[in-house]
């Protein structure tokens, strides 16, 4: 029934059909409703049963028969009926379209599917010198492995752990908002003088996105999860027969990221909250091929690609811990915010307390980088009085000391006293059977355990925003490609 096709692509193919055309002439089937030439100065709803002419001078011939007019019982039962086509049709295609309508009924956060990647890079590219702060977050398929080793600090540690798991694994989505220099979104519907292309969307039949989610080839059947992770994330609403089948190619994705205008520039802010692997996903899928060994490595590349970022989680913890912002002391709101949270450090925890209200489903990347983003303007207002000091706080992202900027000699500092705490607490700590602490001491590096279980304190969990969970059992076996490291409870497949 190609009648009914796609919407949005049969506006693209005939964007002057319409209303407006001026050529709105069909043939009359008996007594049935349809268009011809009729008498004018007649109501078109009217009871007469008769028809009106347009502005063009094509009339709208009424149904014949019961004086109805296009309001009568047989023109709203033909219009029904049209509609009813247009649904079983939808729920019939082959994936592609279901993909489009579900995007559309979202509203202003846009599903990107690999059949529309190309149409929505072309509006972030036009959107992007206007909307230079993108917040983002990514969901993937939780932790399946941890690193075996020794490592210099608790941060390299961290790093050898997303390195292995982002290796592993694949990126399932990436939602991205866009916003001006004053925290503004995009409008959901652009005025020619507002410097906003709307081209890409005739005739305003859809609201103007301020947030695209990109949805990633992911199959259930031949690639790598932690199943809690899956599990979470199809309670969140991901569809992964979708994903399987019309989800975006990665290396495609990343080619059109590198020439995007997102990436390169130190124009572009990039608003995040413990951040860490979703950055290593954007990097592997534009470098096409594995993380480097050395964390070293990944900061001169985060440089590069990602000059300036934020993370909200690690501007939070350093207010809390250190009670200033800019270097001078919190205010009393800021106090006051920074109490209520106590311990609770978690996104959704800061949107509560903030009062920044969620759009869209919880870990679903779209909805999560949306509220990311808001928080965001949120803690610059009440926590940072309305600025935040680059400096001090630009490229630095949680658990990651030394990726982005120079680190400031307090973390420095902060990071030798968790060796030396390491170091004590292998000194006074008893072994069970061979078994050791979690981070041992082997001269001045710190190590991990090769039977104990190792807690992931500072490491995502098993989605995007839970970033505290742990990972189940470990199993310890040599990881070929890994470097060496243990697995943990994940699938591989349904075999």
């Amino acid at each position: 029934m190609a009648q009914f096709g796609n919407p949005q692509q049969r506006h693209l193919q005939h964007p002057s059909q319409g209303l407006g055309s001026a050529s709105l002439v069909t043939p009359s089937v008996g007594a049935q409703l349809g268009f011809g030439n009729a008498e004018p100065n007649l109501s078109l709803f009217g009871s007469n049963g008769a028809n009106t002419h347009n502005q063009y001078g094509n009339g709208f011939v009424g149904i014949g028969g019961d004086g109805a007019g296009l309001g009568g019982h047989a023109a709203q039962a033909g219009f029904a009926h049209g509609a009813a086509l247009q649904r079983q049709e939808l729920h019939e295609s082959n994936g592609t379209n279901q993909a489009d309508w579900k995007g559309m009924s979202k509203g202003r956060i846009r599903d990107v599917w690999r059949n529309n990647l190309a149409q929505e890079m072309t509006v972030i590219r036009s959107l992007i010198d206007k909307y230079p702060f993108v917040s983002m977050d990514t969901e993937f398929p939780g932790i399946v492995a941890r690193p075996m080793g020794t490592f210099t600090t608790k941060a390299d540690y961290h790093y050898q752990c997303l390195r292995c798991n982002v290796d592993l694994l694949k990126i399932i989505q990436l939602g991205i908002t866009l916003f001006t220099l004053d925290g503004e979104l995009p409008p959901p519907h652009p005025a020619e003088s507002s410097g906003v292309n709307g081209s890409s969307y005739p005739n305003n039949l859809m609201p103007y996105p301020c947030t695209w989610q990109f949805n990633f080839r992911f199959s259930l059947e031949t690639d790598m999860y932690a199943q809690a992770s899956i599990d979470l994330l199809q309670k969140s609403g991901l569809d992964f027969q979708l994903h399987e089948k019309n989800g975006i190619d990665p290396l495609e994705f990343g080619s059109c990221l590198i020439t995007s205008g997102l990436v390169l520039t130190e124009d572009v802010r990039w608003i995040s909250f413990h951040s860490g692997y979703d950055f290593g996903y954007l990097m592997k899928i534009m470098l096409c091929k594995p993380l480097p060994d050395d964390e070293r490595e990944f900061r001169k590349l985060m440089n590069i690609f990602f000059p300036s970022i934020y993370d909200i989680k690690y501007l939070m913890k350093h207010a809390s811990g250190t009670q200033t912002v800019n270097n001078t002391p919190l205010a009393p709101q800021a106090h006051q915010v920074i109490a209520n949270l106590g311990q609770q450090s978690g996104l959704q925890a800061i949107a509560d307390e903030l009062n920044v209200k969620r759009v869209g489903n919880q870990h679903q990347a779209g909805s999560d980088s949306l509220v990311t983003g808001k928080i965001f303007w949120e803690v610059r207002r009440v926590v940072f009085g309305g600025h935040i000091d680059d400096e001090k706080y630009l490229g630095q992202i949680w658990g990651l000391d030394w990726v982005g900027a120079p680190a400031p000699a307090a973390v420095a500092a902060a990071a030798a006293a968790v060796a030396a705490a390491a170091a004590a607490q292998h000194q006074n700590h008893s072994t069970n059977n061979g078994a050791t602490a979690m981070y041992s001491n082997n001269g001045n590096a710190t190590t991990t355990p090769n039977t104990d279980h190792v807690s992931l304190a500072n490491t995502p969990g098993p989605h995007g925003q839970n970033r505290g969970t742990g990972v189940g059992a470990l199993t310890p076996s040599g990881v070929g490609g890994v470097g060496g490291g243990v697995f943990s409870g994940f699938q591989f497949g349904r075999g």
